[in-house]
């Protein structure tokens, strides 16, 4: 015996089999929707580390900050004077703004690791860098992102940008 459910707005008849299967599809689409959709990496929640390069680029298309591949990730770079104050190590707005976008994606994405690198500004030293980098990882540390995910966090002597690196982890991250 086959059950059936009407509408009586709408008419048509379907056996609930048939509307079972359409309401669970309707409501995984609607789930997808609300995250940001689209496929998992494998063994990991959330977004894969390439989807969230390809939301990130998009995110920041037009201004300063460069979102690239780099190895099996990604690489944001931000410029120093949007990121620090001269001889300060607190996160400027840009930064923050950044930083919030970035946590978004790596936050559910538990296979995600990232490396984070700061500069200093040429008076501060290496002491100066370190500290920058410190304050990048716990801005996103606050933001929800696990300490544990975080497998690097220096000073940059070479570069004018925060660095944050994001890969999967255990993969060998790469400029």
């Amino acid at each position: 015996m086959t059950t059936t459910l009407t509408h009586r707005a709408s008419g048509p008849v379907f056996p609930a089999a048939t509307w079972l299967r359409r309401s669970t599809w309707l409501v995984l689409a609607l789930l997808a929707a609300c995250t940001g959709g689209g496929m998992v990496s494998p063994g990991a929640g959330g977004p894969s580390v390439d989807q969230q390069r390809h939301r990130l680029a998009r995110e920041l298309a037009g201004t300063p900050v460069t979102v690239e591949a780099a190895g099996d990730g990604y690489r944001v770079a931000v410029p120093l004077k949007f990121a620090f104050d001269p001889k300060r190590s607190a996160v400027k707005a840009p930064l923050a703004a950044v930083l919030d976008r970035v946590a978004n994606g790596v936050r559910p994405n538990t296979g995600a690791e990232i490396h984070v690198t700061a500069p200093s500004d040429g008076r501060g030293g290496a002491l100066l860098a370190r500290d920058r980098a410190e304050s990048t990882r716990d801005y996103l540390i606050a933001r929800g992102v696990p300490r544990e995910r975080f497998a690097t966090v220096g000073a940059s002597a070479d570069s004018a940008e925060v660095e944050i690196l994001v890969s999967e982890r255990g993969a060998t991250a790469v400029r």
